[in-house]
């Protein structure tokens, strides 16, 4: 009994200070992305996905930074006739009916939050669009990181699914 209570008098502290950690990153699947916090070099920075998901999309990112700061995001998938997610009517009432938003609605959010918090480990996820709310904050993260090293180059993200 003297070394489970030695144990557990060592590992309650551990587990506090766990528990009341900083979160320092974006849970993605099994991926960390790191917060990127700092300044960031003026410039537009894009990324674009290299091929079309399962369901025909593909993932188009761009930021605007102005005097060190995130002036404007713009995050949306358009399907190979160029359609954007977010003016497809069908798309939009199929996603709305079924998780009770559709794409016109999180990606408008989405992009407010990184304007608004200029970092993207503090965007919330939208309930009803998880999976592209994660996919969002780990492109958002890869897009501050170039902003930081004014890299504006456009970062290409190899979809495609085995």
């Amino acid at each position: 009994m003297g070394l489970k209570h030695a144990l557990l008098v060592l590992a309650a502290p551990a587990l506090l200070l766990t528990a009341c950690g900083e979160d320092t990153g974006v849970e993605n699947g099994t991926t960390e992305v790191g917060v990127t916090h700092g300044t960031f070099e003026d410039g537009n920075y894009e990324l674009v996905e290299t091929n079309y998901d399962d369901n025909g999309w593909r993932a188009e990112f761009t930021i605007d930074v102005e005097d060190g700061e995130i002036v404007s995001s713009n995050y949306n998938e358009y399907n190979e006739q160029g359609t954007a997610k977010t003016e497809d009517e069908s798309y939009q009432e199929a996603m709305a009916e079924q998780t009770g938003i559709g794409p016109q609605e999180y990606m408008d959010d989405l992009n407010g939050q990184l304007v608004e918090t200029q970092d993207a480990g503090q965007i919330d996820t939208v309930s009803g669009a998880t999976s592209s709310s994660e996919k969002f904050q780990e492109y958002a993260a890869m897009l501050l990181n170039a902003a930081e090293n004014g890299e504006t180059d456009t970062i290409e993200v190899d979809n495609e699914v085995d």
